[in-house]
């Protein structure tokens, strides 16, 4: 798989992922320290799109993923 491939696949995940984030981390608190507190949806977008870059970066690309790209 080239490099473009898996960020693009991990934007595809996200965009799907980012609507029921909140209903999952709840679902899965056993395996997390979430406190049940509602998580603003800018929030869990700009985690999202950090954790994206942050992976293309020690990959050597710049992605450039804004949060905006996830609810196109």
């Amino acid at each position: 798989m080239k490099k473009i491939e898996l960020l693009n696949l991990l934007t595809e995940s996200a965009i799907k992922y980012r609507v029921i984030a909140m209903e999952t981390i709840k679902i899965n608190n056993h395996m997390n320290d979430a406190t049940g507190t509602k998580i603003d949806q800018r929030d869990i977008d700009a985690l999202l799109v950090d954790f994206i870059n942050y992976i293309a970066s020690e990959q050597g690309v710049d992605y450039a993923l804004h949060t905006n790209n996830l609810s196109d």
